[in-house]
């Protein structure tokens, strides 16, 4: 399996990390007393936002990342920011690029999933 390149900055910004679950619970409405809960699988996701300032060169580095090592959609290791685990990402959409305030900057979002 593919990991997380070197060359990248290993750490998000501070100010651009989210970490939350995605639901397992489905909940159906009864047509008399409280709806009744269960659990869709036995495994959360766990769902991360992360933003980076990254060089231009760095940029096509991701890119190159995602779209030739991954295809887009292959699972890559690295480390959950938050515990310090090794766990394996997914990328759940393309990598945003947003102009980082200075020339050759680029403040960069990942949405990413951490696999079970």
């Amino acid at each position: 399996m593919a990991a997380w390149p070197a060359s990248l900055p290993q750490k998000p910004l501070a100010d651009g990390f989210a970490e939350s679950a995605v639901s397992s619970v489905l909940r159906t409405e009864m047509d008399a007393g409280p709806a009744k809960l269960r659990r869709r699988y036995t495994v959360d996701v766990r769902v991360y936002s992360m933003d980076f300032l990254l060089t231009t060169s760095q940029v096509s580095t991701l890119e190159t990342f995602y779209r030739s090592t991954l295809g887009q959609v292959d699972p890559f290791d690295w480390i959950d920011h938050r515990t310090g685990a090794a766990v394996s990402y997914r990328f759940r959409s393309p990598p945003a690029y947003l102009g980082g305030g200075a020339p050759g900057y680029w403040r960069t979002t990942l949405d990413l999933e951490v696999l079970p």
